[in-house]
């Protein structure tokens, strides 16, 4: 049995989303809860198998809802489940721990592979997100030559800030982790765009992943 929590804050999907489950014998969905941290406090009495993880919840957004997760309870399968295919949330998802992303159109028999193929440790996104995630890191490796010579430019400052922003972090998460005013990280997370030609904080989590930064 694949024993399941669903964090959404709107209850009504999220009780369709258990039927379609539990329509399958393997699968149990334990718990609904509808926002981020009864999320966290649920993960951490019970350590379900997986949790199907809204993005846009209340108090605490699916992306840092996911990375305390891991915290506590790193068996735990995260598959984020969402109605936009946002670019940036996409990457940040990954960049939190987070097994899978699937949008919410998906089929029943599609939710039900998903949950079953992430409890078996495959990262499984939909097709469109697929796309997206390709998409980005074709963009990086055709100009990896530029970003290679660039990045010996990088001063272990901005290696550090690198590694938070592609943890997920805020300028003024950052800003107290390094002990910079926030004005001053901002400065250096710009310094760090144009060192790398690259165009935001989404392409500079990509290029910590593809250097093995984080």
């Amino acid at each position: 049995m694949i024993n399941i929590i669903i964090a959404d804050d709107q209850i009504l999907l999220a009780e369709s989303l258990k039927l379609i489950l539990e329509t399958d014998k393997e699968l149990k969905v334990n718990a609904i809860v509808e926002n981020g941290i009864l999320a966290i406090k649920k993960v951490e009495a019970s350590k379900p198998d997986v949790i199907l993880l809204d993005i846009n919840m209340p108090k605490l957004n699916g992306i840092e809802t996911a990375k305390k997760i891991k915290k506590i309870s790193p068996n735990t399968k995260i598959l984020m489940l969402t109605t936009f295919e946002n670019r940036e949330n996409i990457i940040d998802s990954f960049v939190s721990g987070a097994d899978g992303y699937i949008v919410k159109d998906i089929s029943p028999e599609e939710l039900i592979a998903a949950v079953k193929f992430t409890y078996k440790g495959l990262h499984i996104t939909h097709s469109s997100v697929h796309k997206i995630l390709i998409d980005e890191f074709l963009k990086l490796k055709s100009r990896k030559n530029i970003l290679d010579s660039n990045s010996s430019q990088l001063t272990e400052t901005d290696l550090d800030i690198i590694k938070l922003i592609a943890q997920g972090k805020s300028n003024k998460e950052i800003s107290k982790s390094l002990y910079f005013a926030e004005g001053t990280i901002k400065n250096k997370i710009s310094s760090i765009l144009n060192k790398l030609d690259l165009r935001d904080r989404t392409q500079i989590a990509i290029f910590a992943i593809e250097n093995n930064l984080i």
